[in-house]
């Protein structure tokens, strides 16, 4: 990238190439850099092209920042960007949320001071700097539901269907002070009705030591009343999800009847 920085001195990585650099939430991986994804102003030249490159126009009012020594659109920019892809309403909300992740999370111990990338009121602010943007539509709906704290694109898509299947939003992240006086941080949870969600990546299987912690976190918040509900990457498919939502609803006290949330496509 830095080499293509200095052919295209005047150009921006922007749309899937900035979303990789930002490290925002993907639903297709890495694919950001291929092709790479290049934008100029009109009066540098206009959307730049050569093999390899998928060339934009970029308007003047386009904020840039510097990201690992290249020119990059801003987050919010390259977020909104992202809504005139092929990606799914709920992969759009993920990816924002991403933007928001906590300074003092993992996100945040991996790289001090990047994190959050953005906050809800910059993105809204660069919603209305660009009005007629292939996508906007998407992206006035999908502000909406960005939340922060979510450490995980898993943790912000089962939040979404949650949503959509009509159940109460849970609390994200929230810290719990069990009776033994240990604090519990659950991916999601229903604080009154004592249910929540942990979410288990594969690092939770393949490293002893966390799997050891994911025990005995379990274990005293059963001693507490909590019933804790886990899934995996399995649980996020299709002719799985509906079983784990009747896991959710048959946990602990009834949950209180919302009106489902019809995402858009």
């Amino acid at each position: 990238l830095k080499l293509l920085q200095g052919i295209h001195p005047e150009a921006v990585f922007s749309h899937e190439t900035a979303a990789a650099l930002w490290g925002m939430w993907m639903p297709w991986g890495d694919t950001g850099f291929s092709p790479v994804h290049l934008s100029k102003r009109r009066t540098d030249g206009g959307a730049p092209w050569r093999q390899g490159i998928k060339g934009h126009q970029l308007p003047p009012h386009a904020k840039i920042l510097d990201r690992v020594g290249v020119r990059v659109t801003s987050p919010a920019w390259t977020w909104i960007d992202l809504a005139g892809t092929r990606m799914s309403f709920e992969d759009l909300v993920a990816a924002g949320d991403s933007l928001l992740q906590r300074g003092n999370g993992p996100a945040g111990q991996r790289e001090p001071g990047l994190h959050p990338l953005s906050s809800v009121e910059e993105i809204k602010a660069t919603i209305a700097a660009r009005p007629k943007v292939k996508g906007i539509v998407r992206c006035r709906e999908a502000v909406e539901l960005l939340r922060a704290h979510h450490d995980s694109r898993p943790e912000s898509l089962v939040r979404m269907r949650l949503l959509e299947a009509g159940l109460p939003e849970p609390a994200i992240n929230p810290v719990l002070r069990m009776s033994t006086g240990k604090m519990i941080q659950p991916d999601l949870a229903w604080i009154d009705l004592k249910v929540c969600i942990q979410y288990e990546g594969d690092h939770h299987r393949a490293d002893k030591v966390q799997w050891h912690r994911d025990i005995g976190r379990d274990r005293t918040m059963h001693q507490d009343g909590w019933v804790v509900l886990r899934l995996t990457s399995r649980d996020l498919e299709s002719h799985q999800w509906q079983a784990f939502l009747g896991e959710v609803r048959q946990a602990g006290p009834p949950f209180p009847r919302t009106e489902s949330q019809t995402m858009p496509s």
